[in-house]
């Protein structure tokens, strides 16, 4: 009998459809989970996990009507493993933390200091976790100070530490942000080692989680980002400042705008807004000894003028360009003795520009590169060029 003459065709077309249908069996209703949006870990002095975490209180988000209850609330615990600290957080938070929606990690200093990888290992290998959620390092106070200051201007103290941290690495180029991708990226690679940004805590810590503390014009309680912290492997080696980050930031390619100043020859002052920054590196073999080459080239305007100078001769841009390229080779030297003789930490790559262009050379060193690293002989060549000089030739102070 053929199939379009059985009586039951129909039923049994849809009968098979509905089991290839899927259901939403695991689903969850967003009034019974805690929005994550950031996480805190530090250790106690029994090498126990502290997890703090940040959780969006949602009938405070979704009004822009003032109320005396803070858009956050935090809750932190104890355990032997991370894992552990996860789960008792159920005896003290209602609802059950979700995890989809984190946008940063804040480690303490005993936590970096020690070693971060067994902490990354449960934020990369859990399903829940995105990647995309930046990696930090409090300066001066624990996680869960940190964690619980309300900052002014956004609600959410996550998205104001994030929306910092690119925002200063867009513009002032001291700082950048590090996912968890890259930071365990460079670990395990043995020619690169990771940096990340760290957040400083301003004022008191008992005024920072009061509700009073954004009701002031100049909150007496602020969140810092503050430049970048040094890796040795996956163990915080020391603190970069900001004429020295900036310095790897313009090595490695990362300024996408920031300021330079530097005196006049006479007196005063001039600013330049450096724009559409970029960096190559190379590697080469002289004398059995590894050798990295940096160029970067940058365009900019003159955006601020506080001296006599007379921007229309030629000869005044080309003053102008020196100076700027002087103060690059000089942060990016600043940044390479501290790195290279104080830490011996490679975080510009050198290990991974040697290994991309001398091959050969890198499976002989690669074993002993720390030793190899802090005696690389480095050549700067900075390039930049002067694009427009503002609507004025001339100070607007100049006597006519």
């Amino acid at each position: 009998m053929k199939l379009y003459n059985f009586p039951f065709r129909k039923p049994l077309f849809i009968f098979i459809c509905l089991l290839l249908l899927t259901g939403c069996w695991n689903s969850r209703e967003l009034d019974e989970l805690g929005i994550v949006v950031m996480l805190g870990i530090d250790k106690t002095e029994e090498s126990e996990y502290i997890l703090t975490v940040q959780v969006i209180n949602p009938s405070e988000i979704a009004t822009d009507a003032p109320t005396t209850r803070p858009p956050v609330s935090t809750f932190s615990t104890t355990g032997r493993t991370l894992f552990e600290a996860f789960r008792r957080l159920t005896t003290k938070s209602p609802r059950k933390n979700y995890l989809s929606q984190l946008r940063l990690v804040v480690l303490g200093t005993a936590v970096a200091e020690e070693g971060v990888m067994p902490v990354l290992d449960l934020l990369y290998r859990d399903h829940e976790f995105r990647t995309s959620f930046f990696v930090t390092v409090a300066k001066n106070a624990p996680v869960e100070s940190m964690l619980s200051i309300i900052t002014p201007y956004e609600k959410i103290p996550a998205n104001k530490i994030m929306n910092s941290i690119e925002s200063v690495e867009r513009n002032w180029a001291a700082t950048k942000g590090v996912s968890i991708d890259k930071v365990i990226s460079s670990i395990r690679n043995p020619g690169e080692d990771p940096v990340m940004s760290g957040i400083t805590l301003l004022g008191e810590e008992d005024t920072g989680t009061n509700i009073n503390n954004v009701e002031n014009v100049d909150s007496p309680t602020k969140l810092e980002i503050d430049e970048l912290g040094v890796f040795k492997g996956d163990k915080l080696a020391g603190w970069l400042n900001e004429n020295e980050s900036r310095g790897l930031n313009f090595a490695t390619g990362n300024v996408h705008s920031t300021v330079i100043t530097h005196p006049c020859e006479d007196e005063g002052t001039l600013s330049v807004e450096l724009l559409r920054t970029s960096a190559k590196m190379k590697g080469k073999i002289e004398s059995d000894q590894p050798v990295i080459d940096i160029k970067v080239e940058g365009e900019g305007n003159v955006a601020e003028v506080d001296c006599k100078i007379d921007l229309s001769k030629p000869d005044a841009i080309e003053k102008i360009n020196k100076h700027v390229e002087e103060a690059i080779t000089e942060s990016i030297q600043a940044t390479l003795a501290k790195a290279q003789k104080e830490y011996g930490s490679d975080i510009f790559g050198f290990g991974g520009v040697i290994h991309r262009d001398q091959p050969k050379y890198w499976k002989k060193v690669e074993k002993e590169w720390s030793s190899y690293y802090q005696d690389v002989e480095v050549n700067i060549d900075a390039n930049v060029k002067i694009r427009r000089k503002g609507n004025s030739t001339q100070p607007i102070n100049k006597e006519s």
